[in-house]
């Protein structure tokens, strides 16, 4: 045993207190009991509280063995892991009696899976770190804080070395410092022929149309063919087909880029007879410095030539494409720092298109504009659906332009006929697609009922309000082909059905791709009901078999529209549009002069005080309530409104830019101005005090941003996208002065588009832009760092084991388990203090206390013993009492009967008589006999 003391000066005080105690002693003396309790407690006390405060340790030597197990689980030694845990366990059986033990499971990170106890068993694994790296260093640096101090330490290290991240070297010092038994059980196992592509680089920043080169790194453990393929995106740039050599094969591929941001780069390595296909792609990206890109989508009757010129004219980058070539994905869409639609039917656009617009937009500050035209806004189908999110007006017309109930009639040809397929769908599933969409036009106010027709007719939903839509889809959905055509019956039922209608607008629309006997003058007394009845009449023609020239004469006296198509899959969008413009206020064919709402910017450098041109029509909207009105028609309906949504903007112009309404202010001296910032104000403007860095940390994107001169108030959120369409929202913390950070978990390898926002009050204030791309683990490539393993073992004086037996063989040096006094002495004083002051307050005094306890007992145990002597006596003396008496009656009882034999027989009665009195003669005896004793 060893004695330490801490603050050896503090000792110097415990002869003083024994000196004063002695001074004491004689001076104040004689003492009574309780000053001399007093004086004796007072003086531990202040003993005990020295010895506290001298910090003595008291060093016990004995065999405290702690053992950790440190298995490796990381993805290059992933089919061992079932393996290591049997090994453990077997282990533990030979563990002896006393040792403790703990498990900790690492990869990239290190977590422990059980903690140190003396339990012989480890039945399963339940923690799970980080496997895509092996970091052993820091696995053994964690495991240091699960010895116990004062103990024999000891490290098995299960592994096959294979470290990517860390330095196990570093890690010599700690084991040697802390004279740690460091065994290792080396993994091996054989591998497969593999072939992987080890880097991809590419300049940080390129020019737009600069060529450069894209340099790979290919490595191999065997000699192969191999195709070589570069992606851009999802476009395939470049193909080798190239000859693999075992060792480091280098190829180099040219591209160049032809618009700006950030653009990702995928290589894709296919060899015969590779073993693992993790590791075959790698992910890269650079950034194309350029101009800010527009993209232009015409409409099929879209013609921006006009608008094209402006935006050239004033520098800027543009690309025109076809509604059916829109671009298909988020990461498309952000190669544009914003996007034109110039008479843009929905229909048209792709469907990824209308899927992302508006994460383009609110997540990343891509910027919208939209031109009117009849295939615009409500007419092109924008109502309910991402484009009227993002825009800064409804489609339908509200407040006093609202337009009143309408009743609208669907009079469908279901005759054999329309079971001619067009694209692989037959004319009537068309049609029946056609009425619902109608019907999605409507609203609860209005009123819809159905007749499908051939030879007869069926009244397949009863005219009614639109309340269940869904039901009324049903009944539409059930309509069946059968019969010939007879148009006549028909068209005059609906007509009847209309009748009853109280809807202040009341349409028909009639579809046929037939034609029946009736000739034109059959319906003119029809035709003159529906005008003086105020119902208007729509007809579509389906194919070269329907009469066209009847129907376009019934729709031209029905005052209605006559269509005629060919292309089956245009009948869904006719319908739909006929509902809007049935109500004959979608499209206003007018001239009039807007009315200036709003001096917002986009009228910057315009001149107005002389006032505008005219317009000659537009697209009826309605402003939403969180927009900015700038321009106004005579009807007061939105002509240019601007909003901001999420951290993007948009711009609605509801008249036309080819000129049919617009061409006044496109012949105007401040027209192409007041186009360009229509334009420009879309364009997102990045922050520029902010940095962002995003590197990878295993499976995860690290976000790190930094700005010193962001608000106190202020928080930083992010956003990303992967090209395989994962996503995720995030917010960053503060970990110091004006840096924010995250680690975001993705699950797909390749390419990232990040943005990043400052936020204060619910508002963005700056947003920047970053990219990422997430790689395979470096599990996944060759290491040669095995051979560390080797000299850690040299150096710390370890070994390697090769089974569960020898986990626990050899002999550890003995520690000293350090116990420190200072709490344990603090307790036993205060308890003494708190002691001494109840027997001075309580007047106690445990002494006297103590001796009347003892005294009182022994009085008791006398008395107690007094009286079992008096009673032993007692019962004595009666026992031998009974012992005369019962002799004496023996003896007199043998004399009466030798006399009884001497004497001569006598009678019965006489000798009872005697007997009586020989009974008496006894009784008075043993009276006697009694008053004897009680003498006694």
């Amino acid at each position: 045993m060893k004695i330490e003391i801490g603050n050896l000066y503090f000792l110097i005080l415990v002869p003083l207190v024994f000196a004063f105690m002695i001074y004491s002693f004689k001076k104040y003396r004689p003492w009574n009991k309780n000053e001399l309790v007093v004086f004796i407690s007072r003086t531990l006390i202040f003993a005990l509280l020295i010895l506290a405060f001298g910090n003595i340790t008291v060093n016990l030597k004995g065999r405290n063995i702690s053992t950790v197990f440190l298995l490796d689980v990381s993805e290059s030694i992933g089919d061992f892991e079932e393996s290591g845990k049997d090994f453990i366990s077997a282990a533990l059986e030979d563990m002896p009696r006393g040792n403790k033990s703990g498990v900790v499971l690492f990869g990239d990170n290190s977590k422990i899976d059980k903690i140190l106890n003396k339990k012989k068993e480890y039945k399963s694994i339940n923690e799970s770190p980080v496997v895509t790296a092996t970091n052993i260093q820091e696995a053994i640096e964690s495991s240091l804080s699960l010895f116990e101090r004062g103990g024999s330490k000891r490290i098995v290290l299960i592994t096959d070395g294979e470290e990517n991240q860390g330095d196990i070297l570093k890690s010599i010092p700690l084991i040697n410092e802390q004279k740690i038994d460091f065994k290792v059980y080396k993994v091996t196992g054989e591998k497969g022929n593999e072939v992987y592509v080890d880097s991809v680089k590419v300049p940080d920043n390129i020019a737009v149309g600069e060529e450069f080169s894209v340099s790979i790194d290919i490595k191999s453990n065997y000699a192969t063919k191999a195709k070589l393929s570069l992606f851009s995106g999802r476009t395939k740039v470049g193909e080798q087909e190239v000859q693999i050599q075992k060792g480091k094969n280098s190829f180099v591929f040219r591209d160049k880029q032809e618009s700006g941001g950030f653009k990702g780069y995928r290589v894709l390595i296919e060899a015969d007879d590779d073993t693992n296909k993790v590791n075959n792609e790698f992910s890269t990206f650079t950034n194309v410095m350029d101009k800010p890109t527009i993209l232009i989508i015409n409409g099929v009757k879209g013609d921006s030539k006009a608008l094209e010129e402006i935006l050239l004219n004033s520098g800027a980058n543009i690309k025109k494409v076809s509604p059916g070539a829109a671009p298909s994905s988020l990461n498309e869409l952000l190669e544009y720092k914003t996007i034109v639609l110039n008479d843009v039917h929905k229909d048209d656009l792709t469907n990824g298109f209308m899927e992302n617009i508006e994460a383009y937009v609110r997540d990343y500050g891509g910027g919208l504009i939209t031109f009117g035209g009849e295939d615009s806004y409500a007419l092109g189908g924008y109502k309910d659906t991402a484009l009227e999110n993002v825009l800064p007006v409804y489609m339908d017309k509200r407040g006093k332009n609202e337009v009143p109930a309408i009743s609208i009639n669907l009079i469908i040809d279901k005759s054999v006929s329309m079971s001619a397929e067009g694209s692989g769908v037959s004319k009537l599933t068309l049609a029946k697609e056609a009425a619902m969409k109608a019907l999605e036009n409507l609203r609860e106010v209005d009123e819809i009922s159905v007749i499908a027709f051939d030879d007869t007719y069926d009244v397949v939903v009863p005219l009614q309000k639109v309340g269940d839509k869904e039901y009324i889809k049903e009944l539409i959905s059930g309509i069946q082909i059968r019969g010939g055509t007879s148009i006549y019956p028909a068209l005059e039922e609906g007509y009847n059905i209309q009748l009853e209608s109280t809807a202040k607008i009341k349409h028909t629309i009639l579809l046929t791709d037939g034609q029946d006997g009736y000739g034109y003058e059959n319906y003119l007394n029809l035709l003159q009901g529906f005008n003086d009845n105020n119902i208007t009449l729509s007809t579509v023609a389906v194919g070269e078999g329907a009469n066209a020239d009847l129907l376009n004469q019934l729709a031209s006296v029905g005052r209605g529209r006559g269509y005629y198509t060919d292309i089956y899959t245009d009948i869904p969008r006719i319908f739909a549009k006929e509902v809007l413009l049935s109500a004959g206020t979608y499209i206003i064919n007018e001239e009039f002069t807007p009315k200036i709402l709003s001096n917002h910017e986009i009228l910057a450098g315009v001149k107005t005080s002389d006032g505008i041109p005219s317009l000659l029509g537009y697209i009826g909207t309605s402003i939403k309530e969180n927009a900015v009105e700038i321009l106004s028609s005579s009807h007061d309906e939105p002509i240019l409104a601007a909003m901001q949504y999420g951290i993007g903007r948009t711009v609605s112009f509801t008249s036309d830019i080819n000129g049919q309404w617009s061409k006044n202010y496109l012949a105007w001296e401040y027209g192409p101005q007041l186009i360009k910032n229509m334009v420009y104000f879309t364009i997102p403007k990045y922050g520029e005090e902010g940095y962002l860095n995003i590197s990878q940390e295993g499976n995860e994107a690290k976000i790190e941003f930094y700005n010193d001169n962001i608000s106190k108030d202020a928080k930083v959120k992010g956003i990303y996208n992967g090209e395989n369409g994962e996503e995720g929202e995030f917010e960053l913390s503060q970990v110091e002065p004006g840096k924010f950070s995250a680690n975001i978990p993705l699950n797909s390898l390749g390419f990232y588009n990040f943005n990043i926002r400052e936020e204060e009050n619910g508002e963005v204030t700056s947003s920047y832009k970053g990219a990422f791309a997430l790689q395979y683990s470096d599990e996944y490539k060759f290491n040669t760092n095995a051979e560390k393993l080797d000299v850690v073992v040299k150096e710390t004086k370890g070994s390697f084991i090769n089974k569960p037996e020898e986990v626990f063989q050899g002999n550890l040096q003995r520690e000293y388990k350090k116990i420190n006094l200072t709490n344990g002495l603090l307790l036993i004083s205060m308890l003494l203090f708190m002691l001494d002051i109840a027997y001075r307050r309580l007047n106690l005094d445990f002494i006297r206390s103590f001796k009347k306890r003892k005294d009182k007992s022994k009085e008791e145990k006398k008395i107690k013993d007094n009286l079992i002597n008096k009673e032993s006596k007692i019962s004595k003396t009666i026992t031998e009492e009974k012992k005369i008496i019962k002799e004496k009656l023996k003896e007199e009882i043998k004399i009466e009967e030798e006399k009884e034999i001497k004497k001569p027989k006598i009678n019965k009665k006489k000798a009872s008589k005697e007997e009586n009195k020989k009974q008496s003669l006894d009784t008075s005896a043993l009276l006697k006999k009694k008053n004897d004793r009680k003498g006694l």
